[in-house]
């Protein structure tokens, strides 16, 4: 499912004293099957922006282009709903929103409100479970008997059960600990690979945008400051300073590697990236 906007943007208050620009003249194009990140520093409109990427919030003005559906201004709420199913939002710490008492309910609750039967609810709780790395065991035991990782993952499978085309992921990995971030980070890729899905990533870890991300998108001040593949975005330390941002701490590495030892190396931002460079630096007697 395509998605895109055009002129966007949106107004909180408005008409009121405590009216607040969030997005102005936001025009994006995210593809079929992709995986974008957005990044900005707090206040940039990255929060603003993907609620309109599922409805929760209407333009002020401008569009955003859903699959099929265009929404709007003057969009009424008949068509929301059925957005909402296709596009799935996984908020900063989805565990608290888990309320029911066995995994399994938690799981059905979303499609059940979509008028999927029962039978057909049971099912996709059981897979969309296992796509998370928890087996069926599991479905009857209480959500708040488990680890923060896993109830992030029950979650997690609440809104894949819902067979989404988009997933869109607000700081999926916040509180995590590094090993539960790369685990969690490397569960999206491989759903987003796997099922083709969309997968669009709010972050403020560098190393995750490049290393997951095949595009960025760079918010400042409501708007879109810059965008592109992570080797270009992050080829660009100065203007990303200017926003308040920084590069990933591997290509800070290759720089200093670079400027130590008087050798250019290709681009590269993930940590596979830098391993692959140094070795193949070492092999030809650069590095000792």
């Amino acid at each position: 499912m395509e998605l895109s906007t055009r002129r966007l943007a949106h107004i909180y208050s408005e008409g009121t004293p405590k009216e607040r620009r969030a997005l102005y003249d936001v025009s994006i194009d995210v593809p079929p099957g992709s995986f974008y990140a957005i990044i900005g520093h707090t206040g940039s409109g990255k929060s603003t922006l993907i609620q309109h990427l599922n409805g929760l919030l209407k333009p002020t003005s401008g569009s955003v282009k859903i699959g099929g559906t265009t929404i709007q201004p003057d969009e009424k709420g008949k068509r929301l709903k059925e957005i909402r199913k296709q596009v799935g939002m996984v908020f900063q710490y989805p565990e608290h929103q888990l309320f029911e008492e066995t995994i399994e309910k938690d799981i059905c609750f979303g499609p059940r409100n979509f008028g999927i039967s029962e039978k057909e609810a049971k099912r996709r709780a059981k897979e969309s479970l296992e796509k998370v790395g928890l087996g069926e065991e599991y479905l009857q035991r209480s959500p708040f008997e488990l680890s923060g990782g896993q109830m992030r993952r029950v979650a997690i499978a609440g809104v894949l059960a819902m067979k989404p085309d988009v997933l869109i992921l607000d700081e999926p990995t916040a509180g995590l600990d590094p090993s539960g971030r790369h685990d969690m980070m490397d569960l999206f890729l491989s759903l987003q690979q796997e099922q083709n899905i969309t997968i669009i990533l709010v972050t403020h870890s560098m190393e995750d945008a490049a290393r997951y991300a095949d595009h960025i998108i760079v918010m400042s001040g409501g708007t879109v400051y810059m965008e592109g593949i992570p080797t270009e975005i992050f080829g660009q330390e100065d203007k990303l300073q200017a926003v308040g941002l920084d590069i990933p701490e591997s290509t800070r590495f290759l720089k200093s590697l670079q400027e130590r030892f008087g050798t250019s190396v290709e681009t590269g931002y993930t940590e596979d990236a830098v391993v692959d460079i140094i070795e193949r630096l070492m092999k030809a007697g650069n590095v000792q």
